[in-house]
């Protein structure tokens, strides 16, 4: 596997298909795996890579706390080392986030902006609780436990939990350690409110929400009312992993999107 020297860390990434460059980048504690459902679809008609945050997957794991902004680092560097002077960008969850900041930092880089379960913010309430209590577990039980844990098990899409990718969903998942976990964690609950900077995006923009996905789901109006160019979508029947929940609805409206004039 391919990796890329990146702001002192070694980062996994691969690279699949022929086209414009479409950069995919996952969320908490996943991996390149969570983009199985779409990577065929996409590989028709982009160059698609994927890559492993810091502390993820197969990247290296050097020491946190780790920050967004350190994530966006991360992606620019990719992009230079991959000699891609603009990409569209797709983000899961803390990826989204990710993307968020990168496409107010870096605006230039960014051809098209896709946003998937993202947030302009820290997460709060009953959803900050819920990050902290899974922290707390990871310190005092490991790893596994987190897997393991009703929180994580009602959260993750029944196909990982179950079937043909269980098995390399944990086996990814366990990858990860409790310094990893608590140095992405300190990401989430350090990043900055973006939320009056979203004016600064300049990309055509799309968000997408699962209909259950209560805590990120308050955001959706949010990046409708705030990116000068953004529509967007709520996936029936899903939950914080639309691409797995409802994949065919999920790729429905992100093809609408990317038909979208000028269509890519």
């Amino acid at each position: 596997m391919p990796f890329a020297l990146v702001n002192g860390a070694r980062l996994n990434y691969q690279v699949r298909g022929e086209g414009l460059p479409i950069v995919l980048t996952h969320g908490f504690q996943s991996s390149i795996f969570v983009w199985v459902p779409i990577l065929d679809f996409l590989a028709k008609r982009f160059q698609v890579i994927t890559w492993d945050l810091r502390g993820h997957g197969d990247s290296e794991k050097p020491a946190g706390p780790y920050r967004i902004q350190d994530f966006s680092d991360d992606l620019l560097g990719l992009l230079d080392t991959l000699k891609l002077d603009r990409a569209n960008l797709i983000g899961h969850s803390m990826g989204g986030r990710t993307n968020v900041f990168f496409a107010i930092e870096h605006g230039d880089r960014v051809n098209r902006l896709m946003l998937v379960a993202a947030s302009a913010g820290a997460p709060s309430g009953t959803y900050r609780e819920r990050f902290k209590s899974l922290l707390r577990v990871a310190q005092e039980e490991g790893i596994e436990a987190i897997l393991e844990h009703r929180l994580t098990q009602n959260f993750i899409p029944q196909a990982l939990r179950e079937g043909p990718f269980a098995k390399e969903y944990r086996d990814r998942y366990l990858k990860n350690s409790p310094a990893t976990y608590a140095a992405t964690a300190n990401a989430l609950f350090t990043m900055p409110d973006l939320t009056s900077r979203l004016g600064e995006i300049s990309a055509l923009t799309w968000t997408c929400y699962g209909e259950t996905d209560v805590g990120p789901l308050s955001f959706y109006k949010v990046f409708l009312e705030r990116v000068p160019n953004c529509s967007g979508t709520i996936i029936p029947d899903s939950g914080h992993f639309p691409m797995w929940d409802n994949t065919e609805t999920f790729l429905s409206e992100l093809e609408i999107f990317l038909d979208n004039k000028p269509s890519l």
